[in-house]
């Protein structure tokens, strides 16, 4: 009896220091990067300050990178920090994406670019609102990043592709052998009509775009091909409040994004 309590008290003490604990709270998203010769770091997009922010791994303060985002815009992304990945220097390196939107013309309006970890930039992709990196061949990578300009009826769409001297740091988000769905919605919030904007995978043709209620309720649903780049929808129909939509082909689903209505 003696020797099954003992049993019995070393299982819970070992469940106990088992279980998950809380290890840090950072108040933006974070993520994680495996730099060339700095190893593991987290990093941050402080949006209102415009700011990346650099973490030890034990959660102390290694750098902070202002993006020198433009009067009127706001930052909406940051990818494929790294030192080697865009030059060949000592220096960190990242490119940031911000927006901003025409009220008075009701489009967004996107750009990207490449920085130092001075702020200095680069390189700066006007229209940019989707960056990927993708394998072109053996040991080789470029970056594709997606431009539109939404002033125009119809708007532009143009891809530019730039050669990388180096190869990307090891990010669980920043290689791609293929696009993801692109996917975005504007003006949003809305209360007539909007823009739901969308890029297929390459060898997909065709897909569902669905659209729910905050409930989990489908409210309507689109077919959608390769052949356009978007899809038109009247939003006056439908009750005041937020709904979320998605793309769905064969066994794959996208994120449900969220879309307010007035």
């Amino acid at each position: 009896m003696k020797q099954f309590l003992t049993t019995i008290l070393v299982l819970a003490a070992f469940t106990l220091q088992a279980q998950v604990t809380l290890d840090k709270k950072y108040d933006y998203s974070t993520s994680v990067v495996k730099f060339e010769t700095l190893g593991y770091k987290y990093y941050l997009m402080d949006v209102p300050a415009g700011q990346c922010r650099i973490y030890n791994t034990d959660h102390s303060l290694f750098r902070t990178i202002n993006c020198n985002i433009p009067n009127g815009f706001y930052l909406s992304d940051i990818k494929f920090i790294s030192e080697k990945t865009f030059d060949a220097d000592a220096g960190i390196e990242l490119l940031c994406t911000y927006y901003m939107y025409n009220s008075a013309k009701s489009y967004y309006e996107y750009n990207s670019k490449i920085i130092n970890d001075d702020g200095s930039a680069l390189v700066t992709i006007d229209g940019s609102l989707y960056n990927y990196i993708n394998k072109t061949g053996e040991n080789a990578y470029k970056l594709f990043s997606y431009c539109y300009d939404y002033s125009v009826t119809p708007e532009k769409v143009w891809t530019n592709i730039y050669s990388l001297p180096g190869s990307p740091a090891v990010s669980a988000f920043s290689i791609k052998n293929d696009p993801d769905i692109l996917l975005n919605a504007f003006p949003n919030p809305a209360s007539q009509s909007l823009k739901v904007a969308y890029v297929l995978p390459e060898n997909i043709n065709q897909a569902t775009l669905h659209l729910i209620d905050n409930s989990g309720k489908q409210v309507e649903q689109f077919e959608v091909d390769s052949h356009t780049d978007h899809l038109m929808l009247d939003v006056s129909r439908y009750q005041s409040g937020v709904y979320h939509y998605f793309i769905e082909y064969g066994n794959t689903k996208t994120p449900a994004k969220k879309l307010v209505v007035r």
